[in-house]
């Protein structure tokens, strides 16, 4: 039996259509294991919700994508969820989970995030002996009005056969909250799709040329007070009057309560012209961004890993950010960090990346080796893949 493939399933709150970080990272993983013949299958057990709590009744309770991932939704009772934290804390049928598990019938089944609490434990329940448990958990320090949190991931991190960390920080912040054994607790990134895009070279880029030395910076993440577009709207205003060409600022990204402060902001420094706010975009329509940015900025309160960065160092552009979370260990090339929320610092290298061409080409074609060399989702499908295989039990 430990000949057989895998049939792997992971565990989310939130997955297609709505496509977060998390849930992207699920999806890219999924495409190259399917490509392994130590695979047979993939599938995803997950909700009718999107992020954050918003219920979505009209969704599928199954259906396979057209890249053959088997996907399973449970609704929840009530539909609207307490706003106690971002995920769906609601009452799930035990009885239809345990139908899809007996449906899919996984060997490896794989938590990725913390915020899932009655699909971990009911699929440990109904799957323990019989699949092998693999938590990814995304780290955040913790407020205390948040405590309840640490001891239910310490129960996950107890129960789960390994436990992988996005980073070395995160590892033991994971082990210091949580209390992961040391012995079962291990480190694997996320990674970045590799692009058509030939490595940028020191001359200047054709998209620029095409607009007319139009310089457009771009920032991806939910818009609100979480990903700092406010502060960055701030450094904008403080730098635009030295930039040495005209400058576009791009705010991709759903709106989770902050786009009409930074639309009324816009309107009030008549910045029209100058600063765009998508809202949310398809796949393709951020792919197009990001091929067509010069400069990538974003301003977390915390950044768990930040697969936006590698997105967009994949593509040649070059990183502006500052030091939260993951940042500093994961963004050790082609990227500026500078110190948390220094505004002086992220003034000063802002217009330096701005106005300096050499600079910003050479930093950008680091970033794309760097990335693509060390943050490869076939990589990181490998790394799991070996794991997955190790942990694996006949039956």
């Amino acid at each position: 039996m430990d000949n057989m493939p895998l049939r792997v399933l992971f565990l989310t709150p939130y997955f297609r259509p709505y496509l977060g970080g998390i849930e992207r990272a699920i999806e890219q993983l999924s495409f190259q294991m399917q490509r392994s013949d130590s695979v047979e299958a993939v599938g995803v057990l997950t909700t009718k919700y999107s992020f954050p709590r918003r219920p979505q009744p009209t969704w599928e309770d199954q259906e396979i994508s057209i890249e053959g991932i088997s996907i399973y939704r449970l609704s929840g009772f009530p539909s609207r969820s307490l706003p106690i934290h971002s995920v769906p804390l609601v009452w799930f049928s035990p009885l239809k989970l345990k139908q899809y598990l007996a449906e899919f019938n996984p060997d490896v089944i794989h938590f990725v995030g913390d915020g899932w609490f009655w699909g971990h434990i009911w699929a440990w329940i109904w799957y323990r002996g019989k699949a092998k448990f693999v938590f990814t958990p995304s780290y955040h320090p913790l407020p205390p009005s948040k405590w309840w949190l640490k001891p239910i991931n310490a129960f996950l991190c107890q129960i789960a056969d390994r436990v992988v960390a996005l980073t070395s920080r995160e590892a033991e912040g994971v082990h210091r909250a949580y209390l992961a054994p040391k012995n079962k607790l291990g480190v694997i990134g996320w990674g970045t799709s590799i692009k058509e895009k030939p490595e940028p070279e020191s001359e200047q880029p054709n998209h620029q040329l095409e607009r007319g030395g139009l310089l457009n910076i771009l920032c991806v993440g939910r818009i609100g007070s979480h990903k700092g577009q406010r502060w960055l709207l701030g450094i904008y205003l403080k730098t635009r009057s030295q930039f040495n060409r005209p400058v576009r600022l791009i705010l991709v990204g759903r709106d989770e309560g902050g786009a009409a402060e930074i639309r009324n902001l816009i309107s009030l420094h008549s910045l029209q012209d100058e600063v765009i706010v998508t809202g949310e975009v398809s796949d393709s329509e951020l792919a197009e961004w990001y091929a067509g940015a010069d400069l990538f900025v974003l301003f977390s309160r915390y950044e768990a890993f930040g697969l936006v960065y590698l997105e967009a160092m994949s593509h040649g552009t070059p990183v502006l950010t500052h030091d939260v979370g993951a940042n500093r260990e994961v963004l050790s090339q082609g990227a500026v960090v500078v110190p948390r929320f220094d505004e002086g610092a992220t003034v000063n290298e802002l217009i330096r990346l701005v106005n300096n061409d050499q600079m910003r080409w050479d930093l950008g074609a680091e970033a794309q080796r760097y990335a693509l060399t060390k943050f490869t989702w076939p990589v990181v499908a490998d790394k799991y893949l070996e794991l997955y295989l190790h942990s694996k039990t006949a039956v």
